[in-house]
């Protein structure tokens, strides 16, 4: 898929900035992903502090948040929805480089620009904050700078795992490791221990694994014929065999 740009064309923060940011009215505690999020560690004194920073960004399926080179201007934590995680290659084509689910964040750059671009996958709910500001509430509270140093490792160790998927594993191991993580990430959020949600499309789900939509489609028909999977509708998976799907995630 080719990916362009308008030069000079209005961004979508700023688009989401004038019509979807809002000032919270809730209380941080009372968030659906404080437990996973990265100010989990914050006492309830630097969560007030926090309450006064933030703001609420809504944003429609298929909505792009950032593109790759936008100034790194805010962090984002998913609040509810999905994200897909992009770059462009020289030929314009793109390149899927991973999915960001709710608890997790998106937008934190080494340098002063975005080095992905990243799209709702659906309607989705973010938590949004200046890097000024954040960089601000790290200084002041180091546990919450090592909270998000270990979500960094976390999200890199995902990167690993991915490139050993796509340099060592079969299309059925690859669908089947993609399968698992997801389970793992998505652990206790709105789902059942063996309902995995997809709200990205086969398309996506091929480009992110480096194979064709029709062979993606293919194993899932697969893994359904043996038994280790259901597929209640398009944008589900029931496991019907964890034992067996895992034995084929570790290849």
């Amino acid at each position: 898929m080719e990916m362009t740009r308008t030069h000079g064309a209005p961004s979508f923060e700023d688009a989401c900035a004038r019509r979807g940011a809002t000032p919270t009215d809730m209380s941080c505690r009372d968030c659906a992903v404080h437990s996973r999020a990265f100010c989990a560690v914050l006492d309830d004194e630097t969560l007030v502090r926090l309450e006064a920073l933030h703001s609420y960004c809504d944003l429609s399926g298929e909505d792009s948040l950032f593109m790759e080179g936008d100034d790194a201007t805010y962090f984002y934590t998913i609040l509810s929805g999905s994200f897909r995680l992009s770059k462009l290659l020289p030929d314009g084509r793109r390149q899927i480089t991973g999915f960001a689910l709710p608890g997790e964040f998106i937008g934190l750059s080494l340098g002063e620009t975005y080095d992905c671009n990243a799209e709702a996958l659906t309607v989705s709910k973010l938590c949004r904050f200046t890097v000024t500001d954040l960089k601000q509430i790290g200084r002041e509270n180091p546990e919450m700078e090592g909270r998000l140093l270990t979500m960094t490792h976390t999200t890199l160790n995902y990167a690993q795992d991915h490139m050993l998927l796509l340099g060592r594993m079969n299309a059925k191991e690859k669908v089947a490791s993609f399968l698992c993580s997801l389970m793992k990430r998505t652990a206790g959020i709105d789902q059942t221990s063996d309902h995995i949600s997809l709200p990205m499309s086969r398309s996506d789900i091929a480009d992110y694994l480096g194979l064709t939509i029709e062979t993606v489609s293919r194993t899932f028909i697969r893994l359904k014929n043996d038994k280790i999977i259901s597929l209640p509708d398009h944008a589900r998976v029931k496991v019907d065999d964890m034992t067996a799907l895992v034995s084929l995630a570790e290849g």
